[in-house]
């Protein structure tokens, strides 16, 4: 079809919006509103300079010329000619080494870095310009010559050594997969909640329909009369706080005396798809703070959290009751978004365009299934997370190894749309958080400088989730004191799972406060080991000394046990593919 105008731009990408089988699911206006997404893109792409269009030829004149080079060198080479071996972790075998195969993967080589170069040099606004080249990326990742059979030679030369076994394996796996809707990553038979996962003793004290509250049975005979609680992310399940003995960080809590408690989110399904940001504040947070203070009888409370469970918690200490507030001791966030204005590797997912399309899946759906975001979150380390396991299980006939926080990131959770769609427009597109007054939650205007209490924030360096020095910026959103922490590892490996003991990490602290990011980064003092003492300090130095007796029950008259740890929601089970209804 000739493309010439405006109109036959978008006359074109109509037809393809309505006649092309992935978008069969789109009623007639559907097709037309992603017409004009798509047009407007194509525009994009024909507004590109002419300095743009000469790189691009010299990168297509490039790849001709190692092409040409490629090929003259096979037809050159000696059997005894040894190929320079890659650096690329999917071709390390000996085998890649060995008759075709190194012309195999020089030559994809060449044309997945031509792909790459061409698309970071396209010269797009910047917000399309990461898209474009993310998604190059994952193209060019999905070409590779060992995510297929007949081009893998590992993968023939098991399947010759096992006489076909490993291809009817594979096979079987990929059976199994389809039937279940998403990849196997981990042994999932070697896991089980509350067996080997989320074993750390303990009492549901409090229930409704949104949250369980998780009270720990004390390991010590003495605890600080200031308890801890914890408002893990409502994305994953909480137990990764206590995945298992010796990675547990509530666990470690405890052996340090303190009393801890946790709120386990309860996985939505049909009842609680209308569920907002003002249901999470109020039944959620500050349901599980009103239980936890009358449990303990405490004066004060230390309340952390991790990820969107702290966006709702800054959130909500931004709209707390007066009464309540004179109860918070202090408050932790840990790799906790307070400023989107750069949203790390996600920012690719997330504008006005693709929301608008994700609309009629949260339309037919009635909730954000929990296997979108797990899928979204994989493809931001597709080698790792999606074809290293697609070249294993199905390529190869393997079996995934047991790996507990492998487990723990496939056990997902729904997000009710309303909750949703109010943090991606209100706060990741809009970034409303940091302008004083600009959202209402409970009926009053959310302001982070109501936020009086000592904060202690933690990021992480490779944090791909919650970049580190958007972490640092809140340090500013708030009036009472603040502490900020930059550790090595990533969004979870950082933070959550850093136990002490035999911890391989290191964390930067005291760093100049009136500097920006980096600047504080240059004037921090290095730590070897886990921040985790540090907090544990910090936490005493603002909290009373006073200790009580450990209780020899748990609960109260008021809030009697309802279930052992790790309690009901957290084993509930619910679709997580949006089939609901």
């Amino acid at each position: 079809m000739e493309v010439s105008s405006e109109n036959d731009y978008l006359e074109f990408w109509k037809n393809v919006a309505e006649n092309n089988p992935f978008f069969t699911v789109l009623v007639q206006s559907q097709a037309k509103d992603l017409a004009e997404q798509l047009s407007i893109t194509n525009d994009t792409f024909s507004a590109m300079s002419p300095a743009t269009t000469t790189e691009w030829i010299q990168n297509v004149l490039k790849y001709q010329s190692e092409m040409a080079q490629l090929w003259l060198g096979s037809l050159a080479n000696t059997k005894e000619a040894t190929p320079e071996p890659s650096r690329d972790p999917r071709f390390r075998g000996d085998a890649w080494n060995e008759g075709v195969f190194p012309f195999l993967r020089m030559s994809y080589e060449i044309a997945a870095n031509t792909m790459v170069e061409m698309a970071d040099k396209a010269g797009l606004p910047a917000h399309e310009q990461r898209k474009f080249s993310f998604y190059a990326r994952v193209a060019a990742d999905a070409m590779a010559p060992s995510n297929y059979p007949s081009t893998n030679p590992e993968v023939l030369k098991l399947a010759q050594e096992t006489q076909g076994q490993s291809l009817v394996d594979g096979f079987q796996n990929v059976l199994r997969d389809l039937k279940k809707g998403y990849i196997t990553t981990s042994d999932e038979s070697a896991f089980e909640v509350g067996k080997n996962l989320a074993t750390t003793p303990g009492s549901v004290v409090f229930r409704n329909e949104l949250v369980e509250l998780i009270q720990y049975k004390p390991m010590t005979d003495q605890v600080n009369s200031t308890p801890i609680l914890i408002v893990p992310p409502c994305v994953n399940k909480f137990y990764i706080f206590d995945i298992n003995e010796k990675k547990s960080m509530v666990r470690y809590l405890l052996e340090h005396g303190n009393s801890v408690y946790i709120v386990a989110w309860r996985n939505p399904g049909a009842e609680l798809v209308d569920y907002g940001w003002d249901e999470y504040i109020l039944k959620g947070i500050i349901s599980a703070f009103e239980a936890c203070s009358e449990v303990d009888k405490a004066e004060q409370i230390h309340m952390m959290s991790w990820c969107n469970g702290g966006t709702m918690q800054l959130a909500a200490l931004s709209v707390f009751p007066d009464e309540l507030n004179k109860k918070v001791a202090s408050a932790t966030f840990l790799s906790s978004m307070i400023d989107f204005s750069d949203p790390g590797g996600i920012e690719v997912f997330i504008d006005k365009p693709q929301f608008k399309v994700y609309k009629n899946r949260m339309k037919t759906a009635k909730v954000v299934p929990g296997r979108d975001i797990a899928q979204a979150m994989a493809m931001l380390h597709v080698n790792e997370s999606i074809w290293n396991f697609v070249v294993n299980n199905y390529l190869m006939g393997k079996a995934s190894r047991p790996f507990d926080i492998l487990h723990w990131n496939a056990d997902t959770s729904n997000l009710p749309v309303a909750w949703f769609s109010y943090y991606i427009q209100e706060m990741y597109v809009a970034n409303k958080l940091m302008e004083a007054g600009a959202l209402t939650l409970l009926g009053r205007p959310v302001d982070t400088r109501n936020i009086k209490v000592p904060c202690y924030f933690v990021a992480a360096t490779d944090d791909h989730i919650v970049p580190w020095k958007t972490s640092y910026v809140a340090t500013a959103l708030v009036t009472g004191d603040t502490e900020f922490v930059l550790t090595d590892g990533g969004h979870v490996s950082g933070t959550v799972i850093n136990h002490p003991v035999k911890s391989r990490r290191s964390f930067l602290t005291d760093g100049q406060n009136d500097q920006d990011a980096d600047g504080w980064k240059e004037t921090a003092s290095k730590t070897d080991g886990s921040w985790w003492n540090h907090w544990l300090e910090w936490l005493g130095e603002n909290s009373s000394d006073k200790t009580r007796t450990a209780p020899n029950k748990l609960g109260s008259k008021a809030y009697p046990p309802l279930a052992d740890a790790p309690g009901t929601y957290v084993v509930e089970q619910v679709p997580q593919d949006g089939r609901l209804f």
